[in-house]
């Protein structure tokens, strides 16, 4: 296949500021998600290593803490997600949300212990 008849095809594609905030939409909940993944169990044994350091339950900590990251991070990227899809440029703005609702239930979580 030449590159005319490619070109036919698959026309060159122009980029809006909206299709890139859009972009950048879907890689903040990617990105979030996987953060979550590999951050959560983390902060969960820092938790757990405070509340021993103090001699205290973790158990309420570890409860907020799990709670708000898993309501924070499914409801700020299921927002994202649909924002992204219906091609709403607000759509970066859920999961920036989300990932410092993330760091928010960790400070709460964090005080508690």
């Amino acid at each position: 296949m030449s590159a005319e008849e490619w070109d036919e095809l698959e026309p060159e594609r122009e980029w809006t500021p909206a299709d890139r905030l859009r972009l950048a939409g879907w890689v903040l909940i990617f990105a979030n998600l996987l953060g979550v993944l590999l951050l959560a169990p983390v902060g969960d044994s820092a938790i757990v290593q405070a509340a021993e350091a103090a001699g205290t339950d973790d158990g309420p900590g570890r409860l907020t803490f799990w709670v708000s990251v898993i309501g924070v991070t499914l409801v700020g990227n299921a927002i994202g997600a649909a924002a992204a899809a219906t091609r709403q440029r607000w759509a970066i703005v859920p999961p920036l949300l989300a990932a410092a609702g993330c760091w928010v239930g960790f400070a709460a979580a964090s005080a508690l212990v």
